[in-house]
C-alpha cells in the first residue's frame, strides 16, 4: 500500500512535496460541540481565526497542516484539520493529506485523514480510501469505511460490501463496513445489508448489520424489521438487537411499531421493547406532594 501511495505522491507538484513537522487528531466544531479543556479551546480559537501568511501560496492550508503534523496540537483538533484540508480540496491540501499518510503520525490521525479523503469526490482520493479500506492497519482502514461512507456512490457501496462479506477481513473492519453502509443513501446499500443479516452468523457483524439498518430511516427499513421480528428462525438474542435498533431510528411510527412487540409471547422480546418505549417516551415521575 504505502508503494501505491508514494507513487500517488509523486504525481503531486513538487512545492507540495515537503514534509510538514509533527503528529495527532479532532472532532467537528460547532454549536452543540462539548466543552473543551483550556488548552484544546486554544487551538480551536486558532482554527476559527486564521493566523498570519505563512510562507506558501496557501497561508489557510498552510495552518492547517502544520496544526496536522504537529505532535502537541490536541487530537480533536488534528481531526478537524484534516477536515478542513478535505474540504479545501486544493492540489496543495491534497498534497498535504497524502503526506500525512506516508509520515510517522499516529494510525488514529491518518484514520482521520483517511475518513476526511470522503469529502473529495476526485478519482484520486477514491482510489486512496480504496487502498487504505483493505490495507494490513485495522484502524485506518476502519477511517477509510468511515470515507466511503462520506463518499456514498455505488463504488462506495459496493467497496464496503466486498469488506462486510471478505471473511478474510479484520472482525473490527467488517463491523465497521456494515456501519457505513448504514449511512449510504442508496437501495444498494440496504440490500446489502438484508442480504448480510441472512448470510453472515458472526454476532458482531451482526449486531453491527442490525444497527447498521437502524442508521437509515425507518420508513426505509420497517419492513425488514417487521420480517425479522416475525420470523421464527431468529434467534431471541438478535431480536432484542432488532428492537434497539428499531429504537435508535428515526421515523415517527416507531413508537407504533414498538408497541406491537410489547405483549410478545417472547418474555425477552416484551421486556425489550418496553424498555424501547420508556426510552422513546420516558413515564412521567411521580408528582411530589407538598409538605
Amino acid at each position: 500500500m504505502l508503494v501505491f501511495i508514494a507513487a500517488l505522491l509523486k504525481k503531486s507538484h513538487p512545492a507540495n512535496r515537503t514534509k510538514p513537522p509533527g503528529e495527532e487528531s479532532a472532532a467537528a466544531i460547532g454549536p452543540n460541540a462539548t466543552a473543551v479543556p483550556h488548552e484544546t479551546s486554544t487551538h480551536l480559537s486558532r482554527l476559527a481565526h486564521p493566523s498570519p501568511t505563512h510562507a506558501g501560496t496557501e497561508p489557510e492550508t498552510d495552518r492547517l497542516t502544520a496544526l496536522l503534523f504537529d505532535n502537541t496540537t490536541p487530537g480533536q483538533v488534528r481531526r478537524q484539520s484534516a477536515r478542513a484540508l478535505a474540504k479545501i480540496g486544493s492540489e496543495q491540501a491534497m498534497a498535504a493529506l497524502k503526506s500525512a499518510l506516508t509520515n510517522d503520525l499516529p494510525a488514529y490521525v491518518k484514520a482521520s485523514v483517511a475518513e476526511s479523503l470522503g469529502q473529495i469526490s476526485n478519482l484520486e482520493a477514491a482510489d486512496l480510501l480504496h487502498q487504505l479500506a483493505n490495507g494490513k492497519d485495522e484502524t485506518i482502514a476502519r477511517g477509510a469505511a468511515r470515507g466511503l461512507a462520506a463518499r456514498g456512490d455505488a463504488d462506495a457501496a459496493n467497496t464496503l460490501g466486498t469488506l462486510l462479506f471478505n471473511d478474510q477481513t479484520p472482525l473490527s473492519v467488517r463491523t465497521e463496513a456494515a456501519l457505513a453502509l448504514g449511512d449510504v443513501d442508496l437501495p444498494a446499500a440496504q440490500d446489502l445489508l438484508t442480504r448480510a443479516i441472512s448470510q453472515i452468523q458472526d454476532e458482531d457483524i451482526r449486531e453491527s448489520i442490525l444497527d447498521g439498518m437502524g442508521r437509515r430511516p425507518f420508513s426505509e427499513t420497517e419492513d425488514f424489521f417487521r420480517n425479522y421480528l416475525n420470523s421464527p428462525d431468529v434467534p431471541t438474542d438478535a431480536k432484542v438487537l432488532a428492537i434497539e435498533a428499531v429504537r435508535d431510528a428515526d421515523g415517527d411510527d416507531i413508537p407504533q411499531f414498538l408497541s406491537n412487540y410489547a405483549h410478545d409471547k417472547n418474555p425477552e422480546v416484551s421486556a425489550a421493547a418496553k424498555d424501547a418505549l420508556d426510552f422513546l417516551n420516558p413515564p412521567n415521575p411521580p408528582a411530589v406532594k407538598p409538605k
